[in-house]
């Protein structure tokens, strides 16, 4: 079963996941105890727990303290019923939020941002170009385009784990207060499904959104990528 020139620990994790991926183990279920774990494939129990912290680091798995742990979904859910971060939604799911950040800096801005942000007589806005992940699993390719006036030099304070809607309201002391959103299914381009890791011509939901404060003033525009077969979006409607 072993490959002698791999460690155990990454060929029992290489296995699991698979398993994960195949359905072999179904989202929700609860993986076998460790103790079972290490009769299944005659290792220790150290060896056990370092394919598994891999797995759950990974976002494939969670952990219930006293029960066991268990096969998370393999897809983000976006309430549209709330306003909520990235960070915020990967966190309520038991993940591990960071970015790969390609770009942060200030760019002048073209006559749709312009008018997004409603910038009048300001003709430069700060432009952030990110990888969105849970663990090591891209998610979404965000292009974020910023007021200035609200939120002045936010690009110094960016980083791989950097949330922007913190930065908002405890940097910025911003209160935000209602979006637009626009979704619209479509299919990668060459450019997107590099940057994401995908097939070209893979499913992505795409989503412009104009985000405002409290006082209406536009804050932020966002044009974001969402891989298709690892995001979703759900809301409550009553009539």
């Amino acid at each position: 079963m072993y490959n002698e020139m791999r460690y155990l620990h990454e060929q029992i994790y290489e296995d699991i996941k698979n398993k994960i991926l195949t359905k072999e183990y179904i989202y929700g279920s609860m993986l076998p105890r460790e103790i079972d774990l290490m009769s299944i494939y005659k290792v220790s129990r150290h060896t056990i727990r370092k394919a598994m912290d891999r797995l759950f680091v990974e976002g494939y798995v969670y952990k219930v303290k006293g029960t066991g742990t268990f096969v998370k979904s393999s897809k983000a859910d976006y309430k549209l019923s709330k306003m909520s971060s990235f960070s915020e939604i990967i966190d309520n799911q038991n993940g591990k939020p960071n970015s790969v950040v390609i770009e942060a800096k200030k760019i002048q801005a073209d006559e749709k941002i312009k008018e997004k942000l409603d910038l009048g007589n300001t003709t430069d806005c700060y432009y952030i170009e990110r990888i969105r992940r849970n663990g090591k699993t891209n998610l979404c390719f965000e292009k974020t385009y910023i007021n200035p006036q609200l939120c002045p030099d936010i690009i110094e304070y960016i980083t791989p784990n950097t949330s922007l809607y913190q930065l908002y309201e405890t940097r910025y002391n911003l209160s935000l207060f209602e979006g637009t959103y626009d979704l619209e299914a479509i299919t990668a381009s060459k450019h997107i499904s590099k940057i994401l890791d995908i097939s070209e011509g893979s499913a992505i939901l795409y989503m412009e959104a104009n985000i405002f404060v409290q006082s209406g003033v536009a804050l932020y525009f966002v044009e974001a990528y969402y891989i298709g077969s690892r995001y979703t979006f759900s809301t409550n409607l009553k009539r």
